[in-house]
C-alpha cells in the first residue's frame, strides 16, 4: 500500500511540474512557434515512419499487396492472369533525324549514303503508337525500359516511374565498342538493363499489338517457353536447297564452302566448289523468303506432266526430291526447259523408270545428274552474267549521294562478294548463325522467328553468351550490321530448343515409376519397352529384356526391398522384385534407357508455327498498295502487327504520302493518349539524356544552395527571437556578499 501511494505521488508531482512548464511555454511571446515547429517534427517522423513501414511491409509481403496490381496501370488483374510472372518490356529506338545521330554517322561510317541511312533509321511515331497498344492490350506488364543511344523522344513522361531510358553506355560491357548503329549489336546486351526483369518482352518500336495478348502466348502452362517461327532460313545456296544436305548422299550442287560441303556427304568425292552462280537480286524477307516457293516446284512439275510424266507410282523419296527441287526465278525455269530435247528425253526415260517399277539405283543420283546437266549447259551464259554483276556490285561501292541502295547492303568491304545473291544482311546473318550452331549441335533445317515481340529469360541469355562468347563479342564490335551478326531472336530460341541436359538412370527410372512403388511393376515396364522399342513390340525383344534383368538379379547381391505393393507381377510373370539399385547394377540394361531417355531438352520449350496470330508487312512507296494493306490490316486485325519499312529513299513525295496514310493507320487503332505521353501541348525541353541530366544537376545544385541560404536564415531568426531567454535561463545567479 504505500509503494502504491508513493508511486501515485511521483506520477502525479511528475504531470504538475509537465504542466507548470507547460505554463511557462505558454506565457512566453514565442511560444505557438515553438509548439508549431514541434508539432511539425512530429508530423514529418510520423510520415517518414510510415513509408519506412510501407516499404518493409511492401517487401515482406509482396505476394499480397504487390503481386497482381504491379503494373504500367496500377489495376488488380487477378481474375485474369492465370499466373503471375513479373515481366517488363523492353524497346529499341533511335531518331534518324537527329543532327548529333547523324554526325556521328557520318563520322564512325563514312562509307553510308546519308539519304539511305535517314530511311534505314527514320522515326514514325512507331514507339508512340506501340506504347499506346501496350497499354491497350497488355497492361499487366511492370514496367518499360526504352534503349536509345541517350536520345529522347520530345513526346515521352520522363517522370512517369513506370518508364525507364537507357542508354548504350548503361549496357555495354565494352564501352570501346560505342557508339553503335547495329541494332544485332544493342540486342545482344539488352539482358543487362539494370532492374530488369528475369523473363522480358523485347519489342521493335514498329511492332504493335492489335488484340489482347497475356502471358500465356508466350509462357506454358508448366513453364515453358512458346517458340513462334514463320518462315525457313535462306537455302545455302540457290541450286542446293537445306533438304540435300546431310541427306547420306554427294550432291555437286551442295559440295560448297556455304553449304558445309554437302553435310560431309562429298568428302571422298568430288573437289569442293566456293564459289556460287549468282542469279537476279531478291529480297529478304518479302521477296526471297516469304515467295511461295510451292509456286515454283508446281512449275517443275508441271514441265515433266507436259512431258508425259506420270509420278502417280512414284517412291517417297523421288517425289521429295523432285518437290525440293527449287528455282528462285523464272529465268532459271526458262534455261532448264531449253536444255536440249536429248538432256529431257533422258529425265523422261528416267522417270518413267519409277512409273514402271523398274530398279532405280537411287532419287540422289537422278538429282546429281539433273543438276550436273543444268551447271554445265548453263556455264558459260552464268560466266558472263557473273563477271557483269561483278562489275555492277563493283561500281555500286563508290555510294553517290542520292542513290538508292539500302543502307546495310554496302557497309563494309567486298559487300558484293557475300550479297552475289541479292540476299540483304539480315538474311546473310541468318545464314551465319545456322552454320555455328550446324557445327554445336548438328545439321537442321531450321525457320526464323516471327516478326513479334519475343520473350526472353536474361539467365538464358547469359548462358547463350557464355557458350558463344567470341562471336557474340564480334557482333558487339560491329559499327553497323553485318553478315556476321548473332541475329538475337534466332540465336536465342535455338539456342533454347537445342540445348540438352544428360539424364541419370535414377531419373530415368523415377519417371517410369508411376506408382512411387520404388519398384517397377510388369505394367510399368510394359509402358517402358513400348517408348523403348518401335510398335508393335516383338515378342523376342520383350523376353530379351526381361531375361537380361532376371540375370543380372541373380549375379546381383542386392537387400530385399521391403513394403513391395501387392499386384506388382503378373500370375505368369518371372520377373523378381524390380528396384532402383537392380537397374543401376545391370549395365545392359542400364545402357538401353540411358542411349533412348539419357538425353532431354535443357529448357521445356513449344514450338508453335507462326502466322495465325501475326502480321507482318513491308511498306513500300506504291500508295495505292499501301492503301490496300493498311485496310486489310484494319479489317482483320491480329494479335501482333509488324510494319517494316523498305520505301525507296529517293521517292520522296510518295513517302510521306506513305507516312501519312502510316500516321493515320496508327490513329484509327490507337487514338486515346497513353499514360507514358505528355500532354499534346507539352514537349520535352531536352532531345539527349545527357543535356537533362546537366539540367538536373545544375538544378539540384541551385536547390541546395537555396536551402542553406534559407537554413541560415531561420537559424539567424531563431538566435535573434531566443537571444535574451537563452540568457536568462543561463544567468548565474550569485549571492550576495555580506561584509563583516
Amino acid at each position: 500500500m504505500l509503494i502504491a501511494s508513493s508511486a501515485f505521488i511521483n506520477i502525479m508531482s511528475t504531470w504538475k511540474l509537465i504542466q507548470r512548464r507547460c505554463y511557462d511555454l505558454l506565457s512566453h511571446k514565442y511560444s505557438l512557434l515553438v509548439i508549431l515547429v514541434a508539432f511539425t517534427c512530429i508530423f514529418i517522423g510520423i510520415v517518414h515512419f510510415g513509408e519506412v513501414w510501407l516499404v518493409w511491409s511492401k517487401e515482406q509481403y509482396e505476394a499480397v499487396f504487390h503481386s497482381f496490381n504491379d503494373n504500367i496501370l496500377g489495376r488488380s488483374f487477378q481474375k485474369k492472369l492465370c499466373q503471375h510472372v513479373p515481366i517488363d518490356v523492353v524497346y529499341t529506338w533511335v531518331n534518324g533525324s537527329d543532327p548529333m545521330f547523324l554526325q556521328s554517322l557520318q563520322k564512325h561510317v563514312p562509307v553510308v549514303d546519308l539519304s539511305a541511312a535517314a530511311s534505314r533509321f527514320s522515326d514514325k511515331d512507331e514507339l508512340r503508337y506501340s506504347l499506346r497498344s501496350l497499354e491497350m492490350y497488355a497492361p499487366w506488364v511492370r514496367h518499360v525500359y526504352i534503349v536509345t543511344n541517350g536520345q529522347i523522344p520530345s513526346w515521352l513522361d520522363m517522370d512517369n516511374p513506370r518508364v525507364t531510358l537507357v542508354t548504350h553506355e548503361d549496357i555495354f560491357l565494352n564501352k570501346s565498342d560505342l557508339p553503335t548503329f547495329s541494332s544485332p549489336a544493342i540486342e545482344s546486351h539488352i539482358h543487362r538493363i539494370p532492374g530488369i526483369s528475369d523473363k522480358f518482352l523485347y519489342f521493335n518500336d514498329d511492332v504493335m499489338l492489335g488484340a489482347e495478348i497475356w502471358p500465356e502466348d508466350f509462357i506454358t502452362q508448366a513453364g515453358g517457353q512458346k517458340i513462334y517461327l514463320a518462315w525457313w532460313v535462306p537455302d545455302c545456296s540457290e541450286i542446293c536447297p537445306w533438304a540435300w544436305v546431310g541427306d547420306g548422299s554427294c550432291d555437286h550442287a551442295c559440295n560448297t564452302t556455304l553449304c558445309e560441303f554437302d553435310g560431309g556427304d562429298c568428302q571422298t568425292t568430288d573437289i569442293p566448289v566456293d564459289s556460287e552462280i549468282m542469279e537476279e537480286e531478291d529480297d529478304y524477307p518479302y521477296k526471297y523468303l516469304q515467295d511461295s516457293r510451292e509456286n515454283n516446284e508446281l512449275k517443275l512439275l508441271s514441265i515433266l506432266r507436259n512431258k508425259n510424266i506420270n509420278r502417280k507410282d512414284m517412291s517417297a523419296s523421288t517425289i521429295q526430291t523432285l518437290y525440293t527441287y527449287n528455282f528462285n526465278t523464272t529465268k532459271s525455269l526458262h534455261t532448264f526447259r531449253n536444255l536440249g530435247n536429248s538432256n529431257f528425253t533422258d529425265l523422261e526415260t528416267r522417270s518413267r523408270k519409277f512409273d514402271d517399277g523398274e530398279d532405280y539405283k537411287s532419287a540422289k543420283d537422278f538429282k546429281s545428274s539433273l543438276y550436273s546437266r543444268f551447271l554445265h549447259a548453263n556455264m558459260s551464259s552464268r560466266t558472263a552474267y557473273h563477271t557483269k554483276r561483278l562489275k555492277r556490285y563493283h561500281n555500286m561501292n563508290v555510294v553517290q549521294p542520292n542513290n538508292s541502295v539500302k543502307f546495310d547492303k554496302f557497309t563494309y568491304p567486298n559487300q558484293w562478294k557475300r550479297n552475289a545473291r541479292g540476299l540483304d544482311t539480315y538474311a546473310e546473318s541468318l545464314l551465319y548463325v545456322n552454320k555455328i550452331y550446324n557445327a554445336a549441335y548438328g545439321l537442321e533445317r531450321r525457320r526464323v522467328p516471327a516478326h513479334m515481340p519475343h520473350l526472353m529469360d536474361k539467365w538464358i541469355v547469359n548462358s547463350m553468351q557464355e557458350k558463344f562468347e567470341s562471336e557474340f563479342k564480334k557482333t558487339s564490335s560491329h559499327k553497323v550490321r553485318d553478315p556476321e551478326d548473332m541475329q538475337f531472336a534466332f540465336s536465342y530460341f535455338y539456342f533454347l530448343s537445342s540445348e540438352k541436359r544428360r539424364v541419370s538412370v535414377e531419373e530415368i527410372f523415377d519417371m517410369f515409376d508411376t506408382d512411387k512403388s520404388r519398384t517397377w511393376s510388369d505394367r510399368e515396364i510394359r509402358t517402358l519397352l513400348s517408348r523403348l522399342y518401335p510398335l508393335p513390340l516383338d515378342y523376342d525383344l520383350v523376353m530379351e529384356f526381361e531375361s537380361e534383368i532376371v540375370n543380372c538379379s541373380h549375379r546381383v547381391n542386392l537387400p530385399k526391398v521391403v513394403n513391395v505393393p501387392p499386384g506388382e507381377r503378373y500370375l505368369d510373370s518371372t520377373l523378381p522384385i524390380v528396384s532402383k539399385e537392380l537397374i543401376l547394377n545391370c549395365k545392359s540394361v542400364s545402357k538401353k534407357i540411358q542411349s533412348k531417355f539419357g538425353e532431354t531438352s535443357r529448357y521445356p520449350h513449344e514450338i508453335i508455327k507462326a502466322g495465325k496470330n501475326e502480321i507482318f508487312e513491308m511498306l513500300t512507296s506504291n500508295i495505292s498498295l499501301t492503301v490496300q494493306l493498311l485496310d486489310e490490316i484494319r479489317k482483320d486485325p491480329k494479335k501482333f502487327i509488324c510494319l517494316n519499312d523498305d520505301m525507296d529513299p529517293i521517292r520522296h513525295s510518295e513517302n510521306e504520302i506513305v507516312r501519312a496514310l502510316l500516321n493515320d493507320f496508327y490513329r484509327s487503332l490507337y487514338p486515346l493518349r497513353s499514360s507514358f505521353e505528355l500532354p499534346s501541348q507539352y514537349r520535352n525541353r531536352f532531345s539527349h539524356r545527357h543535356e537533362l541530366f546537366e539540367w538536373r544537376a545544375n538544378r539540384a545544385k541551385i536547390r541546395n544552395l537555396l536551402l542553406c541560404l534559407l537554413a541560415l536564415l531561420l537559424l539567424f531568426a531563431f538566435y535573434r527571437a531566443f537571444y535574451y531567454y537563452a540568457r536568462r535561463l543561463c544567468r548565474i545567479r550569485e549571492l550576495p556578499t555580506f561584509l563583516v
